[in-house]
């Protein structure tokens, strides 16, 4: 079976509708299946319309990462937006948002990001419709040197990989104009598990690195518009040939792309 993960930031920050298996969920009669590590906030949508409505808020004692799983059982589009008081890294700004459709079962919205320490909050707007919102969190604490070496990537620094992991591409982006370009294949005779790391410190323009093959595939990592750190997505690949491919528009600052085999 064909499965496409579609990874949007990075760091972490992993954004969009996944398929996803868990050992164990919390799996309720309204088709929700939070992963039982989370705590979860249930949200019903049939009494009012709501917009930028505070959902809860939480203060980190030191930086921590932050992961978010969000599924609903009603139809259109819900905006579950995160403010921070503190840096979010790999954002030039304080504030994510995310839209979440209609996702239940193994469906859902997820990301992981990380933050320094302080208060964030979460939002939710929504038409007033059948059902409800659910939105399951975990926050983890970030070692300090980890957290150093993530915030040195943050500032730009982007030659800082995790322990591990080799470079296999890097270049500056100005002036670049490249679309799906090769920039490294990868050939597997059995199944194995890899990381992958994707750093740029763009501020502008257009960004992306994908790896495609044809049993799985890997896309949108190191957007400047959603993320620019997306650090130790691992992942377990089938024998076949693996392409890394960079698009690259109207981009500035450089990029960095390290693999752990």
């Amino acid at each position: 079976m064909k499965k496409t993960v579609y990874t949007i930031l990075i760091l972490s920050i992993v954004i969009g509708v996944s398929l996803m298996v868990f050992d164990i969920m919390d799996r309720s009669s309204d088709g929700f299946r939070i992963p039982a590590r989370f705590k979860k906030v249930v949200v019903d949508l049939s009494d009012r319309a709501r917009s930028n409505e505070l959902l809860f808020e939480n203060h980190l004692e030191v930086p921590s990462s932050i992961e978010l799983f969000m599924q609903s059982n009603a139809a259109g589009e819900k905006t579950v937006e995160v403010i921070s008081e503190s840096e979010i890294l790999g954002l030039n700004r304080r504030k994510i948002d995310f839209n979440v459709g209609q996702y239940t079962g193994n469906s859902a919205t997820s990301a992981t990001f990380v933050m320094d320490a302080g208060k964030y909050s979460v939002y939710l707007t929504s038409p007033q419709t059948d059902g409800q919102i659910a939105i399951g969190y975990q926050e983890s604490p970030k070692e300090s040197s980890e957290f150093e070496r993530l915030y040195r990537i943050h500032e730009g620094d982007l030659d800082n990989p995790p322990a591990g992991y080799e470079e296999i591409f890097s270049a500056d982006l100005l002036g670049r104009s490249w679309q799906t370009k090769v920039i490294y294949t990868l050939s597997l005779a059995t199944t194995k598990d890899i990381g992958l790391s994707v750093y740029t410190s763009a501020q502008q323009g257009t960004v992306s690195v994908d790896l495609i093959g044809n049993t799985s595939s890997l896309i949108g990592l190191g957007n400047p518009a959603r993320n620019r750190i997306c650090d130790q997505l691992e992942t377990r690949l089938t024998p076949g040939e693996y392409q890394f491919k960079v698009t690259c528009e109207n981009a500035d600052g450089q990029l960095y792309v390290f693999l752990k085999q």
